[in-house]
């Protein structure tokens, strides 16, 4: 083995700044375990638990990085199903986690008056999420220890039921569907997200409607070009920094900050 091959079991593990990228490690430990073990024809059973723990996990990372994101944007924190952030924090409950989830998005999902089609959407594959809950059945020992202890070290119960099976391909199947729901919330609320980051570094900017046209864009004099060519074939031109939609009677214009490129509803 050469330095060059070598090279690649060196991990700059400090590198890891947030959960986002440690639930993006998951997911992608997910995808290649399933791929890869599916190739040797052996049984499942041989690394079940750790695997289901890894799904679980990555799903727990994702729901709490959710929560995260839409709890910063509305003026109610209050938890339901928690005591506290640290309890939320803390928690590996699947079930509360995803219920918590769902109010947060739903608070945001009001605040903003979102479209029915991405509260639709939202709750498509939160049913997902709901029957793969269902099937994993996680709490704080599953697919961890084989027990359930008190504080005594006495044994309370198995943590999971001896005749209990699970259908790993129904199960992959469905994880991969969920990061349509994890992505998808975040990214399908990005243009009012965006627009109230804007808002807040810009208190003095009054024209916004409370939404972009799309999700802020990577700020280059080249690109700008191009998104005013962009916008120009798909809407009227009126002024050289306005642009009317038809269809809808709805204006916009561009505004560029933080090297970002904001198309505000005015």
């Amino acid at each position: 083995m050469n330095n060059i091959e070598k090279d690649r079991f060196i991990t700059y593990i400090g590198q890891t700044y947030n959960n986002i990228q440690i639930w993006g490690q998951y997911e992608s430990m997910v995808d290649f375990f399933f791929e890869e073990y599916s190739k040797t024809n052996r049984r499942f059973d041989e690394i079940s638990q750790p695997f289901l723990f890894t799904i679980s996990h990555a799903i727990e990372l994702a729901l709490k990085e959710n929560i995260k994101f839409f709890e910063y944007y509305v003026s109610s924190k209050q938890l339901t199903k928690f005591e506290s952030w640290t309890h939320l924090l803390k928690s590996h409950d699947l079930e509360a986690l995803s219920a918590e989830f769902k109010i947060f998005f739903d608070r945001f999902h009001k605040l903003v008056k979102a479209s029915k089609e991405d509260k639709d959407e939202f709750n498509k594959y939160f049913k997902v999420l709901e029957k793969l809950n269902n099937i994993l059945e996680r709490n704080a020992e599953t697919y961890r220890y084989s027990e359930k202890l008190d504080k005594n070290c006495i044994t309370i119960k198995s943590s999971i039921k001896s005749n209990k099976k699970i259908d790993l391909l129904q199960v992959k199947s469905m994880f991969d569907d969920l990061k349509k729901l994890f992505i998808g919330a975040p990214n399908a609320m990005g243009i009012y997200t965006d627009y109230i980051d804007f808002k807040i570094n810009n208190p003095e900017y009054k024209k916004g409607k409370g939404k972009l046209y799309c999700q802020r864009l990577h700020y280059t004099e080249h690109f700008l070009e191009n998104v005013k060519e962009k916008l120009t074939e798909d809407l009227k031109k009126v002024t050289d920094n306005l642009w009317l939609d038809q269809k809808n009677y709805k204006s916009y214009e561009i505004q560029i900050w933080n090297n970002d490129i904001y198309i505000i509803e005015i």
